[in-house]
Order: C-alpha cells, then structure tokens, then sequence
C-alpha cells in the first residue's frame, strides 16, 4: 500500500496542478457586435480508420516486463538458497549448517517464491483470462477449435470536415459550384447590407436574407429608431476573406466566409449628429463569419447567419 502511495503521488501532484491552472484560466470575450444573429451550421464530419494500435503494443511490453521481474525475484531465491546448501556441504570444519535449519528455509523460501514469484501480472489482472482449448475462445467447441480473431480497435471520434471537403461535397449535386466568384458575389453582399444598416432599413436587401436574420434585423433596426441613434459604418476595407466551413446538411448546401476588416464605427444622435459611442477617426479591426445557405440543387442563397470571431 506504501508502495502504491508513492508511485501515485506524481499523478496526484499533476492533476492538482492542472486544476489550478483551469480554474486560474478565464475566457474573456468581448460583446458582439449588433449585426451577429440568425441561424449557425456546424461543420459535417467524418471517421478516419487508425492505422496503428498502441494498445497492442503496450500490452506486449508489459507482459515482458513482468516475465522479467518473475526471472529476477526466482534467480535470487534460487541463489540465496544455493549458497546456504552448498556452504553446509564444503564448509571447513563442519561448519555448516545443519538439515533443521536447512529445512525451516527451505519452507520459507518456498512460501516466499509462491508469494512474489507467482503474483498476477498486470497484463492478467485487467480482467480473466480463459484456460487454453475453452469454449470461450473461439467458434469451436470445449474439445478446442479456432481461437476467436483479436477484437479491432475502436475507431477514433469523428472530426470536422473541413471546408476544401465541404465545397467538395457541395460540387456532388452541383458540380459547377466556383468558389471565387461566390466570394465575389459574397463581397458585395456585405457593402450592400453595411449600407442598409447605416440607413436603418431593410428593403432594399431583405431578399438577400434568411427570415430569422431579416426578422432580427428589423428588431435591430425599430430599436435604434425608437433609441433616436444611428449607427455609422464608415471607410470600410476589407483586409482578407475566405471560406471556412462548408457542406451539405439536411437538404441544404452552407457556405461560411470569414471576414477579416477595418472601418470607422460609432454611434450618433440621428437629430443632433452628437457622438454618442465609439470614435469618428481610429478604425477598429473586425473579424465576422457570414453564412449562406440555400437548397440543394437551386441557386436560392440566403444569408442565414453572421457570427463576431472574438480576438
């Protein structure tokens, strides 16, 4: 019990620390961004077969562990027991030892050798082991037969498609789908949609909308009406945009862009012109993931979701 103790104290110091580390972590995350909402696509995944098994290895390396230890504990033994009988048989003058003793340690060896020597390896005692020619071990009867095949590994959890896969799957029904000019399209989508959020209106691209996202934006929108504030928008540069997800899922194709920019952007009194949030002359940098969704085989896209990247 001592022994177990010691060998778990380096375990216990590691996963006191990782708990402290944990708990000493807090995420910090920005607010949104007012335009964020509507609906969110999860990336498609898949299962990839592993092409080794490590279990099956460490189980070969600990059985030849214990063999060694069992040899190690048996030699020594051995050898102690050897050296007392055979110091009785040549030593000078009579000196060694008599049968009774002899004897007395012999049986002590013996209980110590059943003991140590016979203890259950590590790769037996994770669970029982059947005898050779069972019936357990395979199709064949009690009188032996073929052992059963060794039991595959369990397959790895499945992980994200990512989004060259995801357009891939996209051209499976649509196999003239260009990536570039949808990032064109995608591009103006967003000056456009900037511009009627600024206006405060949702006519002029409503058609370009999911009606999750279009009912959000018109909440948005009566607010700011309601709060007499304008929300400007203004020297937009877009640094960088890319796909990201993408896919099929219940009936519907996704595209996600990442939007990487910089821009003026605060907040007014819509009478006075008065600043009331945000600053007129330092551009602020922006990351926002916009994702269209139509259905399969149509060319019907719709914005359906705008996500604010944090960081």
């Amino acid at each position: 019990m001592l022994a177990l103790l010691k060998r778990s104290l380096p375990f216990m110091a590691i996963f006191m620390a990782l708990t402290l580390v944990g708990a000493a972590v807090v995420p910090d995350h920005a607010d949104a961004r007012s335009r964020s909402g509507g609906r969110s696509f999860s990336k498609p995944t898949y299962r990839s077969t592993p092409k080794s098994t490590p279990s099956q290895n460490y189980n070969q390396r600990t059985n030849r562990s214990g063999s060694f230890g069992r040899g190690l504990m048996g030699g020594l033994l051995g050898g102690a027991l050897g050296g007392l009988l055979f110091g009785s048989m040549f030593g000078a003058g009579g000196s060694g030892m008599g049968i009774l003793p002899l004897i007395i340690l012999g049986v002590i060896g013996y209980f110590l050798y059943k003991r140590f020597v016979n203890r259950p390896t590590s790769s037996s005692s994770s669970g029982y082991q059947p005898p050779p020619n069972s019936m357990f071990q395979g199709g064949g009867n009690s009188m032996g037969g073929s052992s059963v095949p060794p039991v595959p590994p369990v397959p790895p959890a499945p992980g994200p498609m990512t989004a060259e896969e995801g357009m891939a799957e996209i051209r499976q029904t649509d196999p003239g789908f260009d990536e570039n000019h949808f990032l064109e399209v995608a591009s103006d989508v967003f000056f456009k949609i900037q511009a009627g959020w600024m206006r405060r209106e949702i006519d002029t691209f409503r058609h370009l909308l999911g009606s999750q996202l279009a009912s959000e934006y018109e909440g948005h929108f009566a607010e700011m009406k309601a709060k007499g504030q304008i929300n400007k928008l203004e020297s937009i540069a877009i640094r960088r945009v890319e796909i990201v997800e993408a896919g099929s899922q219940n009936g519907e194709d996704f595209v996600t862009v990442l939007f990487t920019a910089n821009l003026l952007d605060y907040t007014v009194d819509d009478k006075s012109g008065n600043l009331i949030e945000g600053n007129m002359t330092e551009p602020v940098k922006f990351a926002e993931k916009w994702t269209w969704a139509r259905p399969v085989r149509t060319e019907s896209w719709k914005l359906e979701g705008i996500e604010v990247v944090e960081g």
